[in-house]
């Protein structure tokens, strides 16, 4: 009798617990008080339910934010844009082509986040759609022109290697924002010695001979807000990203200290091979 009791009242918190892991599994949050009956387990449920709905609005109103300043960033960089490109159709010096030079690079960075950034807070409520196919290869080429002034005058080797043709689907925008984090990071860190990008059997790694990170500390980069213990500064928010990015198309990145010294970046695409 008294087991049989002790499962009659602890039915209902076995059933709440079984939902709550459902809920894990799925994603999708249902309504839990209107299963239950208006007793003390019913009350956690409906205390549960107003929580859950609170916290939908704030991650809701953030995405919505996101949005919203990604998207009034186009127009300004577009401004800036076309004013850089006008300029630099005029007969100016070759110290102030080569400073307008670097404001279309910055510029052009900056649009490919901000897409990028858009296309992060909408995919949060929608599955990115298949479309435009990008050539990793010659993005890559695109970003290590860019990113070279990271360089300055360090006496470093940049090489990029084609090992076989590589495409993605996915904006270019997006690939080019994961590999600039990538490449750039190995510009900044590395003081002396050659950068090496490969670009082949599905994926592109970035070798340097920088300081190289400690195997232990290689995931917690990828955290928001944390960055290596170099003198280079930076809000720890470039690999995060990345691996938002990462998760968003199905692709995979890693870092890993290399054996003779420095480190290997690598992204691992869900890619096509081109015949």
């Amino acid at each position: 009798m008294g087991l049989w009791l002790s499962s009659r009242v602890m039915s209902p918190v076995t059933e709440l617990a079984a939902r709550l892991r459902e809920l894990r599994k799925t994603g999708q949050y249902l309504p839990l008080a209107p299963r239950f009956a208006d007793d003390e387990v019913g009350q956690l449920a409906l205390a549960l339910d107003d929580y859950a709905a609170r916290l939908t609005h704030l991650v809701e109103r953030d995405r919505e934010f996101n949005a919203d300043v990604s998207h009034e960033l186009r127009t300004p960089l577009a401004v800036i844009a076309t004013t850089t490109e006008l300029l630099m159709g005029q007969n100016l010096p070759d110290k102030a082509q080569e400073r307008l030079r670097r404001i279309e690079r910055a510029v052009r960075q900056s649009t490919e986040l901000t897409d990028a950034l858009l296309l992060l807070s909408r995919s949060e409520r929608q599955a990115p759609t298949d479309g435009e196919t990008t050539d990793v290869a010659k993005v890559a080429e695109q970003v290590i022109d860019i990113s070279r002034p990271h360089l300055g005058t360090k006496p470093v080797e940049v090489r990029l290697e084609i090992e076989q043709p590589l495409k993605t689907v996915a904006p270019s925008s997006v690939v080019a924002v994961a590999l600039t984090n990538l490449i750039s990071n190995a510009f900044k860190y590395t003081q002396s010695g050659e950068v090496v990008v490969i670009v082949g059997h599905g994926r592109v790694a970035v070798e340097d001979t920088g300081p190289g990170i400690a195997e232990e500390d290689a995931e917690r980069l990828f955290e928001r807000g944390e960055r290596g213990t170099t003198l280079v500064k930076g809000a720890g928010l470039g690999l995060a990203i990345v691996r938002r990015l990462c998760e968003l198309y199905g692709w995979q990145v890693s870092l890993a200290p290399r054996p003779q010294g420095g480190a290997v970046a690598t992204l691992q695409f869900d890619y096509r091979k081109i015949d």
